[in-house]
């Protein structure tokens, strides 16, 4: 008797338990806008709250991962 076969497992990525508001959702749409489309902006309150809220649900561990991954590709201090 042969062996069954297994069938494929999707194994998906952990996910963020990151949900926006409309506002935020708007925000966020607004700076990946700009970041993308324009040689340079200034982050607003609102852009700069939402960073660091998203920035916050990554935790310790993945903020100093993230940093030095970006030290290691430019000039961050």
């Amino acid at each position: 008797m042969s062996k069954p076969k297994k069938s494929p497992t999707s194994k998906l990525a952990p996910r963020h338990p990151l949900v926006l508001t409309a506002d935020q959702a708007e925000t966020l749409t607004e700076i990946a806008t700009l970041v993308s489309y324009s040689d340079g902006f200034t982050y607003t309150k609102p852009m700069m709250a939402l960073n660091k809220l998203i920035a916050a649900l990554a935790g310790p561990a993945a903020r100093r991962d993230c940093l030095r991954r970006a030290g290691a590709r430019e000039a961050i201090r």
